[in-house]
């Protein structure tokens, strides 16, 4: 509880520039649990929020936003990190790729005359792209009284369907993979509680697509209720989940699932998805994972997580399960909650969770337990002028300080916590990390607070009583060891990269030591 207080201190500092970014959020779970960044984009599902720009958003753990870029016309999509180092998102008929300095490297359009479709992008292991697209034909739909508000209305005689197509490009973006739904489903696959124009029809509606482990596709085919598995060798289907054309048996989970969300294969062989669910009759939104028996055909629900009986979901939603057993449930457009998502543990109790108070949406969040690459925040140096102490943000195009300034340097007259905002790659703007100022102790102590412990350094056993080791991933430690009152006592370099400091002489007591920069408190017993 101690832990959590504090960080809400944290947060709720830093809404006034957070306030310039994003509509007000709040923090409504938060475990020491969470690590590492969440990628989210905020929208407002449905209608538009007055003054509110689309923006691209990173958190820490913490849910302190570190990097956005904002979108004013072409809202972007699926913003994400992939298995090859770059992040990706859509908008505009196309999949952008940025690289670690969130620069756009490259750009993925579909071919062959397929209509782009935003929902999905996956690398493979070979380094081809898959992405999902559309076609619109030309179907006699007067035979299916599926339409209208009952779904009791018959189909256009000349009714434009649109349906789905998966494309597969390699590096050089050449197509070598394509499958079309028109080719291998019927018409009645379709569950009509989807479908409302008998002329206009979004018949297949394909939102994820899952390269599976043994070279295989698997899709999630929104509108039947149907997670299909598709054989790649021969683009025949291997089998069918859910919906009206079900073959498979369901253990622990009657109800099945209804205009499912993001098919993924984990690393325990199972396969998980984010159930929407259905308000008449009601079937509650779910996150779930199953355990699949292909060759006998058997589904048997695991595990699952329901945030509220009553809630479904109209569109939207992830479920991704992380690389520590948790799970980030992204609850889309859901009836009746402002939770936009939150990560719980296998015991379903909550170590994260992110609420907009405008009722934003996100249509996928994702969490990284760790990044390929480091964020490169601006660095913040304290200095003394005279008496006046000075911040420093070094060397940008322009600044916004969490106090409003717009300059590179800042004065510090008050105890507090200061952080900067400074443009980073193309349009987007990053923000150091939180600074920590004690003007009792000018900029001795000045600190990274709350922040993930960088990996590259470690320091052990804290507290001390005799031998202190430090390790760090680099050929150099620079190390200075501050009193409790400020005076340094010890500073000195090596040419190595572990190193025992001697601790045994130091009479008991707190003390600061910095470490290439980082500054950590020891305890000495």
């Amino acid at each position: 509880m101690k832990a959590t207080f504090l960080v809400f201190i944290l947060f709720f500092s830093f809404l006034k520039i957070n306030s310039q970014i994003l509509p007000s959020y709040s923090v409504t779970a938060l475990d020491t649990a969470s690590k590492g960044y969440y990628f989210f984009i905020p929208l407002k599902f449905g209608g538009t929020l007055p003054g509110y720009i689309t923006t691209q958003v990173i958190t820490d753990k913490n849910g302190t936003s570190v990097y956005y870029k904002k979108f004013p016309a072409g809202a972007p999509g699926d913003f994400k990190l992939l298995p090859n180092g770059l992040m990706s998102y859509s908008r505009n008929g196309k999949f952008y790729l940025m690289d670690s300095t969130f620069t756009l490297v490259d750009s993925l359009a579909l071919k062959n005359g397929i209509i782009f479709d935003g929902h999905d992008l996956q690398v493979l292991p070979n380094g081809n792209y898959v992405v999902l697209g559309m076609e619109n034909v030309t179907m006699n739909l007067s035979s299916y009284n599926y339409f209208g508000p009952n779904h009791t209305a018959p189909g256009s005689a000349t009714a434009t369907v649109k349906c789905g197509v998966i494309q597969e490009q390699d590096a050089n973006k050449n197509v070598v993979f394509e499958w079309h739904c028109k080719d291998h489903y019927n018409f009645s696959d379709v569950d009509p509680k989807w479908l409302f124009s008998p002329t206009n029809v979004d018949w297949t509606h394909l939102n994820a697509v899952e390269y599976d482990n043994d070279g295989n596709y698997m899709i999630s085919v929104r509108h039947f209720n149907e997670i299909t598995k598709i054989k790649r060798s021969d683009s025949t289907i291997m089998w069918r989940m859910g919906g009206n054309a079900n073959q498979f048996t369901f253990t622990n989970d009657a109800q099945m699932f209804i205009g499912q969300h993001d098919i993924r294969r984990i690393a325990n062989g199972n396969i998980t998805l984010n159930d929407n669910g259905r308000l008449t009759p009601l079937h509650a939104a779910s996150a779930k994972e199953y355990q699949l028996n292909e060759s006998a055909k058997i589904a048997t629900l695991v595990w699952s997580y329901v945030e509220n009986n009553t809630t479904f979901s109209q569109a939207i939603g992830n479920h991704q399960r992380l690389a520590n057993g948790n799970s980030l449930i992204n609850y889309g457009a859901t009836n009746n909650l402002n939770q936009m998502f939150s990560v719980v543990k296998p015991n379903g109790s909550k170590v994260f969770e992110i609420t907009f108070g405008d009722t934003l949406r996100t249509y996928r969040a994702f969490n990284y337990l760790t990044l390929p690459w480091g964020l490169k925040q601006p660095t913040l140096t304290c200095a003394l002028s005279g008496t006046q102490i000075v911040l420093d943000a070094g060397t940008h195009a322009n600044y916004l300080w969490n106090t409003g300034a717009t300059t590179q340097t800042i004065l510090v007259s008050n105890t507090g916590t200061y952080s900067v905002w400074v443009p980073k790659g193309q349009g987007g703007f990053i923000s150091s990390a939180i600074y920590t100022v004690d003007v009792s102790m000018p900029c001795i102590f000045a600190s990274v607070t709350e922040q993930e412990t960088k990996a590259e350094i470690s320091i052990y056993p804290n507290p001390v009583s005799d031998r202190l080791t430090i390790n760090v991933d680099s050929e150099k430690i620079h190390a200075e060891l501050y009193n409790s009152i400020g005076e340094k006592i010890f500073e000195k370099s090596y040419f190595q990269n572990t190193i025992e400091f001697p601790a045994g002489d130091l009479p008991k007591g707190i003390y600061f030591l910095r470490v290439n920069g980082e500054i950590k408190k020891i305890i000495k017993e």
